[in-house]
């Protein structure tokens, strides 16, 4: 591939390259139903603690089991979609019977009630959580992959990612407000004492979420259109099991289980958290030497199959391309140092920013509206900023563009700093208001905090820029990176790339929880201080909270400095593969 250059050779996009509006749109609609779920899901299986008093622990592991199983599925529905051929598309029958699926699944699992037992309830969630992940990912994967050849032009492949990003703000605008919505006892009064029942508000509002996920999903299958819909089938997959198994060399083997052995690493620092007397430093090398030959022989039985063994060498094909590999890695710095970052805010609100409020109750009251306030207009800035984003992508090119939306939210997150300002004293007029109720009151409460802390409100124009471009410029990438796999390859695989590269973005997610769980009780953090914090642990959150994201963005910048590839050499791909197999 040619040099990058500082100004990039601008091709005009060709009116037939050009997606219709009505196209975006349907595309788009199904960014909404995606991130409908993503927004909401998270808080509200909190319920299960909250409203239901399932053990919190056991609630960990109800959300741990599907998202594993989710992260398998992801390749498989990839591939398969891929390979599949119908009169109606490799992708629509997936996207269409995937979101009814998936928004059907989405109404029942939360159909939950206080008078089954924790059990009932706890299996109930579990089953039918790992029925809609499976459901979800069938409609997910494939419509992701759709995006990427709706258009072969440069830069209309990142117009259409910044409509689909726009429109997905939609849901976290709404979901900020999650616990203010379910704890509205106007709303959803429990009918024998008048209270507020959020588990009927999740009862209720998951049916909502659901026909949003319905309604969304099915759209991109009915109005857009497929431009690989006709590709050849697939030469059937043969091999032998047996043969399969003795072509195995010993390099093979030997990296397989260094592999492995990180596996079983993680596992067992995930898994075993607390240390048990038998848990030894010899035991745990056993353990991880043993979880190594079990990891590598069930996949070695698993790679004999012919068909999987297909399957796994397309995911091994997807990491052979050096461009695909940068942008997996970019992602998973910059989106999960603002994860680690979203974890730590959290608590520096709560008992840094509110940690003069007359007690822990009211400082959760008021740091849950700040946090609303916050999620809300960060929602309003990032559907600001993505035409910019667009717009810079086509006037300095797609890796030019980050040196500035990088950098820029580098200062939005240094400016937390001096944004998370104490500035209520315990006799503050907030906590008389904080005890009214009505709307209006709400609107009230909501107004003073904002403008209280416009400093912190401040600094989200600013950060919303990092995580803005990545999920609107790599995502382009990703269709450039398709061509130039079909170049090398002769296939399209949309499907393999678009599930490998949210898989890392899924256990970017497990890794970011994980680490932030162990970071945060590094600090010093005691949940039953509450607003009582030691000085040091909310130092600590603090330095955490501004510090990683930043770091991370500095590495990605980095990264992002040996990516080669211009508008240019997308131009060239393109033009020999219409020249190889005409235009699409």
């Amino acid at each position: 591939m040619s040099e990058a250059k500082n100004q990039p050779v601008i091709h005009e996009t060709a009116p037939e390259d050009r997606i219709p509006i009505l196209q975006k749109f349907a595309y788009s609609m199904g960014s909404m139903a995606n991130d409908s779920q993503a927004a909401w899901i998270g808080q509200m299986v909190a319920i299960l603690i909250l409203g239901l008093g399932i053990n919190p622990a056991l609630v960990g592991l109800i959300g741990f089991v599907p998202r594993v199983f989710d992260g398998i599925l992801d390749p498989i529905i990839g591939f398969s979609s891929d390979n599949t051929r119908t009169k109606f598309g490799r992708r629509k029958p997936f996207i269409f019977w995937g979101a009814i699926s998936a928004g059907i699944c989405y109404m029942i699992m939360f159909q939950l009630y206080p008078e089954n037992s924790n059990t009932f309830n706890g299996w109930y969630f579990l089953i039918l959580q790992v029925i809609f992940f499976g459901a979800f990912t069938c409609f997910s994967i494939p419509w992701l992959a759709l995006g990427y050849e709706l258009t072969p032009d440069y830069h209309e492949r990142t117009a259409l990612q910044g409509w689909s990003r726009i429109m997905a703000q939609i849901p976290w605008l709404i979901s900020p407000w999650c616990w203010a919505i379910l704890y509205n006892k106007n709303w959803f009064p429990n009918p024998e004492t008048g209270d507020a029942d959020p588990v009927l508000g999740a009862r209720k509002v998951s049916i909502i979420i659901g026909l949003i996920i319905i309604f969304g999903g099915i759209l991109p299958a009915i109005f857009n259109k497929e431009h690989f819909a006709n590709l050849p089938k697939p030469k059937k997959i043969t091999g032998n099991f047996i043969k399969n198994i003795k072509a195995y060399n010993k390099t093979f083997l030997t990296k397989l289980f260094a592999i492995c052995s990180v596996l079983a690493l993680f596992f067992s620092f995930y898994i075993n958290k607390t240390d048990f007397p038998w848990f030894s430093l010899p035991i745990r090398i056993i353990a991880i030497l043993v979880g190594g030959v079990v990891f590598s022989g069930v996949f070695l039985l698993l790679y004999a199959n012919p068909v999987l063994k297909k399957l796994f060498d397309n995911i091994a094909l997807t990491f052979k391309i050096k461009l695909f590999v940068k942008i997996c890695s970019v992602t998973f710095l910059i989106f999960n140092g603002f994860m680690l970052s979203s974890t730590f805010i959290l608590w520096v609100i709560f008992f840094h920013v509110f940690k003069n409020a007359p007690d822990t109750g009211l400082a959760y009251s008021a740091g849950g509206k700040l946090l609303g306030v916050y999620g809300t207009f960060s929602a309003i800035c990032t559907a600001l900023i993505i035409p910019k984003i667009v717009s810079l992508s086509k006037k300095l090119g797609k890796r030019n563009a980050f040196y500035i939306t990088i950098p820029l939210s580098i200062i939005g997150y240094s400016m937390k700093w001096i944004a998370y300002q104490q500035v209520h004293p315990a006799n503050s007029e907030l906590w008389q208001m904080l005890s009214g109720t009505g709307f209006i009151n709400f609107v009230k409460v909501c107004g003073f905090i904002a403008k209280s802390h416009y400093l912190l409100l401040a600094c989200a124009p600013f950060i919303v820029f990092g995580l803005g471009s990545i999920f609107t410029i790599l995502l382009s990438m990703l269709a450039d990176i398709c061509d130039v796999d079909e170049l090398e390859t002769g296939e399209r695989r949309e499907g393999m790339f678009s599930a490998v590269y949210w898989w890392m973005v899924k256990m970017g997610l497990a890794f970011a929880g994980l680490l932030g769980g162990a970071m945060l009780a590094w600090t010093g953090f005691e949940q039953g201080k509450g607003i009582s914090q030691s000085l040091d642990s909310l130092f600590w959150m603090r330095i955490f909270d501004v510090s990683i994201p930043i770091v991370a963005s500095i590495i990605a910048i980095f990264i992002i400095i040996t990516i080669k590839f211009t508008e240019q050499d997308a131009h060239d791909v393109r033009a020999k593969l219409e020249a190889r197999r005409g235009k699409a």
